[in-house]
């Protein structure tokens, strides 16, 4: 399954970001190409909120609930941000996972990409997704958001944007 993201306005795209979805025993391999970036990310550690920086991230949801999905995020240093998100009652509730998963970065130019297996259970035609990108030139620039499905609004995390994969 490829895709390739748009602006989360839902217009075209100003950079290209790709996301190739594979199916593997235990989980899910993912292939990102994200160009033109300025590789901001000023974190050092896992988990820390790469989410203010250059990432990639999938929200996932093995069973199709929406209120409840995996976050993944991989930043062009290499750093892995993982949480466990749940809606309840109009609130976020984020609960923290161990961010190591198998992954690499590579950098060319002004690209990154992206490989990384998440173990999770995948069913067809029920398990549902959404993949986004972060763009940020520094820590005074604004938030360049771009989205398989955009949530037209300015955060990613609108439970009703999620699609079922395959």
């Amino acid at each position: 399954m490829k895709y390739t993201l748009r602006a989360n306005s839902g217009e075209k795209a100003d950079r290209l970001t790709t996301l190739e979805i594979k199916e593997e025993e235990g989980g899910l391999r993912l292939y990102y190409s994200a160009y033109d970036s300025s590789f901001y990310s000023p974190f050092k550690e896992d988990n820390e909120p790469i989410y203010d920086g250059c990432v990639v991230e999938i929200f996932f949801s093995p069973d199709g609930n929406e209120n409840e999905y995996l976050e993944y995020e991989f930043s062009p240093g290499g750093l892995v941000w993982a949480g466990k998100i749940r809606h309840e009652n109009g609130r976020r509730l984020t609960e923290m996972l161990d961010p190591r998963v198998p992954h690499e970065v590579r950098r060319e130019g002004n690209n990154y990409f992206v490989e990384a297996f998440i173990p999770v259970e995948y069913a067809a035609g029920k398990s549902k997704f959404n993949a986004f990108r972060i763009e940020r030139n520094g820590a005074d620039s604004p938030y360049l958001l771009y989205a398989v499905f955009p949530t037209l609004c300015d955060t990613f995390h609108v439970p009703s944007k999620l699609a079922t994969l395959g």
